[in-house]
């Protein structure tokens, strides 16, 4: 399995955290025309940025990580990549940071397993667990969002219908929702919700399906083979 930008590869082997499907759909989906800044909070291992260089490629994307480990494997990642003038990695606490740029686009794979048993590495259950709660990220992409700026994120079901009620009450406006099913039997694992600050005209609904039989459906393939190369040979 690998990730794929133009000549640059990240393989699982060399990442510190792997790469993954919830990160590979959140970079795929979100839309990137007219921007010109994007904010990625908690980048892990630069992922999400590194796609979004990759789509947008007028834009200037800023990544924050908290973790020494993580922050060393993103800058190492996007100085071997096409972009490394494109991309700030930051180390920093997202409920403590703050600087005056404004970002048409702010995106997270927040760490959500907040409820599972200890990991056996740190690093790994920093990552899984995470020390923020969920809506310090939105806080701290309200205060970077411009004008008509969206904010998307990526959770399993439980949380996001938990964690929507609380957005709405702090002045968030739903625009944007993928619900993401592992097969078309199961039911919705995941979902992509994107925010944005001003009353949305309509909302956005669509669903995803990533596995049909033993290969990668169709849509799944469609959404993410730019940057996933089993997306493009089962």
């Amino acid at each position: 399995m690998g990730f794929q930008c133009r000549q640059f590869y990240i393989k699982d082997d060399q990442c510190a955290m792997k790469v993954s499907t919830d990160s590979l759909i959140l970079g795929s989906y979100v839309p990137v025309t007219g921007v010109s800044h994007v904010l990625d909070l908690g980048t892990g291992s630069g992922l999400l940025a590194l796609m979004l260089a990759q789509r947008a490629p007028a834009a200037q994307v800023t990544a924050l990580e908290l973790e020494p480990a993580a922050v060393l494997q993103a800058q190492q990642n996007v100085a071997a990549s096409p972009w490394p003038h494109r991309i700030q990695v930051c180390q920093a606490d997202v409920q403590t940071w703050r600087e005056p740029t404004q970002f048409e686009l702010v995106v997270c794979n927040p760490p959500y397993f907040n409820q599972q048993l200890p990991s056996a590495s740190a690093t790994r259950e920093l990552a899984r667990q995470g020390t923020t709660d969920l809506l310090e990220w939105a806080h701290c992409a309200a205060a970077h969002l411009s004008a008509g700026g969206r904010f998307y994120w990526i959770l399993p079901l439980s949380v996001s219908q938990r964690i929507a009620t609380q957005m709405a009450a702090n002045g968030w406006y739903l625009v944007d929702s993928l619900a993401i099913k592992t097969t078309a039997r199961k039911p919705v694992k995941l979902m992509v919700h994107g925010w944005q600050r001003e009353p949305a005209q309509q909302l956005n609904t669509e669903q995803l399906t990533v596995h049909e039989g033993a290969r990668y459906s169709e849509a799944f393939r469609r959404l993410t083979g730019e940057f996933y190369l089993a997306g493009q040979h089962d």
